[in-house]
């Protein structure tokens, strides 16, 4: 049978699971891993051992802790084997409990530059990693702005640091520009290029305006990355993590496997303004 929620969907591992092609027992590692200690996380389930780790949360590693969370959640459905292996039947039953999404963050991209990577993929690989943890990331509306000679000249390269509240400067007049959206929303600008040529985006906004600021060079998952950098705040801590798997790594925007989020992470976002429950 295929699986039908986002949380699982983009795993080509747990597609095999739902198909009876594998199975998840102790000893296995990954974000197949991951994503169903994700799910037992969201179903009550506790596994202290398993989150300890700040930069990778859950660990992704089928231990004793896991292998027992999973005997209980199959005792529990009153239907499974209590046998602590996650197989097609588990898996299965694992989808249905957690097969809609929970909360929605509503997307307007606003465009001055085209950019390197396509936009469907940027907004489809936002919509994958989010999709993992029942988030909802949805297309609102899209617009190519025009600029006047003087604007074009002042937004050719982005000079201003990127600060968390902005008040004044360039970011601040660029994401007035253009059709506003909801505050409940986040507006996405596409610039050309920052004056520090290694910074391929800025999750600073004007308060009450949320909005994030990506350069054309940058890579596939960094609008994703910029929209988490607003879901998550100013005071969340730490900005980045060590982990190059994890979605807030600082350096890591052409990443070849779908990037993950720890469960702080997660509980942060969904507590965003931005991140309506459905």
């Amino acid at each position: 049978m295929a699986l039908a929620s986002p949380r699982f969907k983009p795993s080509n591992t747990l597609n095999k699971v739902a198909t009876n092609r594998t199975t998840l027992q102790q000893g296995a590692v990954g974000r197949a891993v991951h994503l169903v200690q994700m799910a037992l996380l969201d179903l009550g389930y506790t596994m202290p051992n398993s989150t300890s780790n700040a930069n990778y949360s859950p660990d992704g590693i089928y231990g004793e802790e896991t292998k027992r969370v999973i005997k209980q959640f199959q005792k529990n459905s009153g239907t499974l084997v209590d046998d602590g292996v996650v197989g097609q039947k588990t898996i299965l039953e694992l989808d249905r409990r957690l097969s809609g999404f929970k909360h929605r963050v509503k997307l307007h991209f606003r465009s001055i530059a085209l950019t390197n990577v396509p936009f469907q993929r940027s907004l489809s690989n936002a919509e994958v990693v989010f999709g993992q943890y029942g988030i909802k990331v949805e297309f609102a509306s899209g617009q190519s702005i025009g600029l006047s000679a003087d604007q074009q000249e002042l937004f050719k390269k982005v000079d201003q640091e990127c600060d968390w509240e902005l008040k004044d400067g360039e970011f601040h007049e660029l994401q007035g520009l253009g059709s506003p959206a909801p505050a409940s929303d986040i507006l996405v600008f596409h610039v050309n290029t920052f004056a520090d040529n290694t910074v391929l985006g800025c999750g600073g906004h004007a308060k009450n305006r949320p909005a994030c600021t990506i350069a054309a060079r940058a890579g596939a998952w960094d609008t994703a990355h910029e929209v988490c950098h607003v879901l998550l705040g100013s005071t969340f801590a730490p900005v980045h993590v060590a982990d190059h798997r994890n979605l807030m790594h600082a350096t890591e925007p052409f990443l070849s496997t779908i990037p993950v989020l720890t469960d702080r992470q997660v509980t942060r976002l969904r507590a965003s303004v931005c991140c309506a429950s459905m």
